[in-house]
């Protein structure tokens, strides 16, 4: 008998099984007969089943990301949910669950291609764009999961959720997420939901203080508040809970307005004062605010050096590039974007100042829309070119001629661990208006333009080098300047 067939026989065994009116004993089965069992049970949607085998699952970490995307039920979900009530005292001789950690998170590849964003579709706490952390990440996430198996179950140590949150408004919890919520509150203790991302973006901060308190805030290491000017421009309670987010390695702020006023003095001291607590803050991710010439009172107030800063669209100043150069943050930095802001007018300058002192350390740097031209290009290109471990240049929307591309590939071609360059439509390809809007692109032009990178590629011996045009994405009107 083949291998493959093994499987297939023992899952219609299992379904066999669980079909029947009366569960099985349980805690006569062997502990490998329990995953297949499972997997069973969600495909086919034997609830009851679910819940006894949650009940008895005799091991340590329970996931369900694989199979929520296979198989996306409410009903399953909720089963799940079921058997992690206490047994019923009737119940004769039950299998004591080793369950420890019910992990509802999904990792990079589950969330790729069109099944999944189906199935996620019918989960709105869960969206795949809170998803694109790196791998090594996702690797470091599932190793700390593994030291469970490393020590022994302490006598009431609570059960562990682990989940994953998007939450957006006009708000209405989904009915899993409401149950989820409301098992753990009645828990008083016994389960423990630990968020390792939480995505917020336009809801009303009463309900998200109530989401609060149910979760684990040491366990947040990514947070993201997207348009919600309420919970960080007041003194509100939500400031409160961010300075206990302990653990906090990324921070993402987008649609802030940052009121450094006078009459705002206060409200932004505060809040600047809950920054200072995250001392394991590695990211930070700042976009679509003004933020002209206040830059350092940010990144002042933070405790230790970021290894990735992006701020986008923030109408920074030559203060504000001046005093990044000048920062710790400067040389301890893996990843650089000043995407969306006007470059132009801080070369020859501080830009040029800010590429040295991150020349040591940066892997991937975006500067796309930030209106370059060919004489700002070959400005910067020593600078660019002192970049040795830089693997990524994004140079997107800028108005660079075909000449400008072909002199920074010879320049940069020295770079050995630049894998990937994403270039912009040259001019002669491609109208800019004042810099944020695009005419008709020649498609026939920039095919021989790509041609020509390539052809270039290949006399330079870097064939591993990818050099990609991304096509125009205009930003809001806020930034309309060019020299």
């Amino acid at each position: 008998m083949s291998s493959p067939t093994l499987p297939k026989l023992l899952e219609l065994a299992a379904h066999s099984l669980l079909s029947s009116e009366t569960i099985p004993a349980l805690e006569e089965f062997t502990v490998n007969l329990f995953p297949p069992l499972l997997t069973t049970a969600f495909a086919k949607g034997h609830t009851q089943a679910l819940t006894a085998l949650v009940q008895a699952w005799p091991f340590p970490i329970l996931r369900l990301g694989s199979l929520i995307i296979q198989w996306p039920s409410h009903e399953s979900l909720q089963a799940v949910l079921d058997g992690l009530e206490v047994f019923p005292a009737h119940r004769a001789c039950p299998r004591r669950s080793e369950l420890r950690v019910l992990d509802l998170t999904l990792d990079i590849e589950q969330v790729q291609g069109k099944v999944a964003l189906e199935a996620l579709a019918k989960f709105p706490f869960w969206l795949p764009s809170t998803f694109k952390a790196e791998k090594q990440q996702a690797v470091a996430w599932s190793m700390a999961s593994e030291d469970v198996r490393k020590t022994p179950r302490q006598a009431g140590e609570p059960l562990e959720l682990h989940i994953d949150l998007f939450l957006r408004g006009p708000f209405k919890l989904d009915t899993f997420l409401f149950s989820l919520l409301n098992k753990v509150e009645q828990s008083k203790g016994s389960l423990r939901l630990c968020c390792r991302k939480l995505h917020i973006e336009e809801m009303p901060l009463n309900s998200l203080l109530s989401i609060l308190k149910t979760l684990d805030l040491s366990f947040i290491q990514e947070l993201e508040v997207f348009d919600w000017f309420q919970a960080l421009s007041e003194k509100s309670l939500f400031a409160i809970e961010l300075g206990r987010i302990c653990n906090l390695q990324s921070l993402k702020l987008a649609y802030y307005y940052w009121a450094f006023t006078p009459e705002a003095e206060q409200s932004s001291i505060y809040f600047l004062s809950q920054l200072s607590q995250l001392s394991h803050l590695q990211k930070l991710h700042l976009a679509y605010s003004y933020l002209s010439g206040n830059l350092h009172q940010v990144l002042s107030c933070l405790q230790t050096p970021l290894h990735a800063l992006e701020i986008r669209s923030c109408t920074l100043l030559d203060a504000d590039i001046a005093y990044l150069s000048q920062s710790p943050h400067a040389t301890c930095l893996k990843k650089l974007d000043l995407s969306g802001n006007s470059l132009f007018h801080v070369i020859p300058g501080p830009l040029e100042t800010l590429l040295e002192e991150v020349s040591g350390t940066l892997q991937h740097l975006d500067l796309n829309h930030c209106w370059l031209k060919d004489t700002h290009l070959n400005v910067i290109l020593p600078a660019l070119c002192r970049c040795s471990h830089l693997r990524t240049l994004g140079l997107s929307d800028n108005p660079v001629s075909k000449a400008g591309l072909l002199n920074l590939l010879e320049h940069m071609a020295g770079l050995m661990e630049l894998k990937r360059v994403f270039y912009p439509i040259p001019v002669e390809c491609c109208v800019y208006l004042c810099g944020l809007f695009w005419g008709h692109i020649d498609k026939g032009k920039l095919y021989q333009v790509q041609a020509e990178l390539q052809k270039q590629l290949q006399t330079v011996q870097r064939t591993d080098m990818q050099w990609s045009p991304r096509l125009p994405s205009p930003l809001p009107l806020r930034l309309l300047h060019l020299d």
